[in-house]
């Protein structure tokens, strides 16, 4: 990590973890001064370090704890592009990450549902109506122990 020193390290991490404590609180539990959190904080934030500052939602309590990672295999045809059909994948409702990986699969969805019934609709007849899409391979998560 370019130009990042362990107070910066430390900071980032901190705030992956509880985003939304108080600078002071930062600053104490780092032993740093608050107007040095502060600026280190603008600082990471002004260099495109820090993208954005988000909410970890409780899905259980939302209805919607089901996870899984689908596995989707690109079919090369003339109407779509890979780019253009994970683009078209994340428009869909839950799917939360979608990625163009490499190996035996070629694109990586990250989908939360409220039950195994919305899952398999969203897979059986949304993904894999796609033009592009050949094959998928779903696996759900049984338990999260880090996000």
């Amino acid at each position: 990590m370019k130009d990042l020193d362990d107070i910066d390290l430390q900071i980032l991490s901190y705030l992956q973890d509880r985003g939304r404590e108080r600078v002071t609180a930062i600053a104490d539990d780092l032993g740093i001064n608050r107007v040095t959190a502060a600026e280190r904080i603008e600082k990471l934030v002004k260099n495109g370090i820090i993208n954005r500052f988000t909410v970890k939602l409780n899905y259980e309590k939302l209805g919607i704890d089901v996870l899984a990672f689908v596995f989707i295999s690109f079919k090369k045809n003339n109407e779509i592009t890979q780019e253009e059909l994970a683009d078209k994948i994340a428009r869909i409702d839950g799917v939360e990450e979608v990625h163009i990986i490499a190996g035996e699969f070629d694109i990586l969805a990250k989908v939360r549902s409220k039950n195994l019934k919305e899952l398999g609709e969203k897979v059986i007849n949304r993904i894999r109506g796609f033009p592009g899409v050949e094959n998928t391979f779903s696996h759900v998560v049984f338990q999260t122990m880090k996000e």
